[in-house]
């Protein structure tokens, strides 16, 4: 289980129709998440990213730090991102669960276990469900003004 792995499953299953640009260069922008994506639903267009994470480990905490999790330069570009309106889902693969996590949430995501995460997923997914698992990205990715979900699933910072 690697993030290339789960990128072919997603694109090749159960993503919307889209498009979708897998980003892997550190000279592109520190930080900048694997996936630009954009998708159109009643003409509304919806551009967001997608930051893709896997681990085959399963402990108690599957992304303990910033080695194994969401990097420094990741959480910085995820956060202004979002300060700033950008769309960010992190889709976290562990081999029980596919986590989708708003990048709200990106700063509480290391060192999470997993009732955590769950705590803190807009949803899950599964491979063993591909169909459903397809409705659930297509929500998320497809919802216009997909702000919305920033409003409904707002983490007290207080």
């Amino acid at each position: 289980m690697n993030e290339s792995n789960l990128w072919e499953w997603l694109r090749n299953v159960v993503l919307p129709m889209g498009n979708y640009s897998r980003i892997e260069s550190p000279d592109t922008a520190p930080g900048f998440p694997d996936v630009h994506f954009t998708v159109t639903k009643d003409r509304i267009h919806t551009s967001g990213t997608l930051e893709l994470k896997a681990t085959d480990r399963n402990l108690r905490v599957p992304f303990p730090d910033q080695e194994k999790g969401l990097h420094e330069s990741q959480l910085n570009w995820i956060s202004k991102s979002v300060a700033h309106g950008g769309v960010v889902w992190i889709i976290a693969e562990t081999p029980r669960t596919i986590y989708i996590v708003h990048g709200q949430d990106a700063d509480w995501f290391n060192g999470s276990e997993h009732k955590d995460l769950l705590d803190m997923a807009w949803n899950t997914v599964s491979r063993d469900d591909p169909k459903k698992a397809f409705h659930i990205l297509d929500d998320a990715l497809r919802v216009p003004e997909n702000y919305r979900l920033c409003k409904e699933y707002v983490r007290d910072n207080t």
